[in-house]
């Protein structure tokens, strides 16, 4: 009968293991850069995700106009400029032009309602952003721009090849975001 005793800790086998698992973990650098990437991508994947659903009933509202007009021209009888730029900004499908274009008291009623999806996307588009906490990330960002290069210099043991192809991060700011994911330009009805 064998008579091990398996509570006996095996400190030097847990010890050479520690240090074996380390070889294989990515320098401090490369972690900071990962984990600031990371974040970045995740608050765009909110913003892309918040902005898609904020805009549903403006795209609703598109496709009513497109089954109501004949054509992309047709905004003149009920537009005082053309909407042509809503399609790409609320990334709406294509439109589909009516054959014949409804009348004009069902175009300005779209229109109205239109104008009105509209000016409540924006209200709540710009209360997202306002109510963003951009901290945590611009706080990774800072530490990213003040220890990326000294950890990559500690790793490589140069400081020129440390600081090659470094480019500092911007900060994040409502303004830069609202470029990024913009409001919408509100049609006006014509005279």
């Amino acid at each position: 009968m064998d008579e091990t005793d398996d509570s006996t800790p095996m400190t030097n086998v847990d010890a050479e293991l520690k240090e074996l698992l380390g070889l294989f973990d990515v320098p401090a650098f490369a972690r900071r850069g990962q984990d600031l990437e990371y974040a970045l991508a995740r608050l765009h994947d909110r913003c892309r995700r918040e902005r898609l659903g904020m805009l549903e009933m403006v795209r609703l509202r598109l496709r009513q106009w497109s089954g109501a007009a004949a054509g992309p021209d047709d905004w003149r009888t009920t537009f005082a400029a053309s909407i042509d730029r809503l399609w790409p900004l609320c990334d709406a499908e294509p439109p589909a032009w009516a054959d014949r274009p409804a009348p004009a008291r069902r175009r300005r009623a779209i229109a109205r309602d239109l104008i009105a999806s509209v000016e409540r996307f924006n209200r709540r588009w710009a209360r997202f952003l306002d109510g963003l906490n951009l901290e945590p990330a611009n706080r990774r960002i800072d530490q990213y721009n003040r220890y990326y290069i000294l950890e990559k210099e500690c790793c490589l043991g140069s400081a020129r090849l440390a600081a090659r192809h470094f480019v500092a991060r911007e900060r994040l700011t409502r303004e830069g975001l609202l470029d990024q994911y913009p409001t919408l330009p509100v049609p006006e009805l014509a005279g």
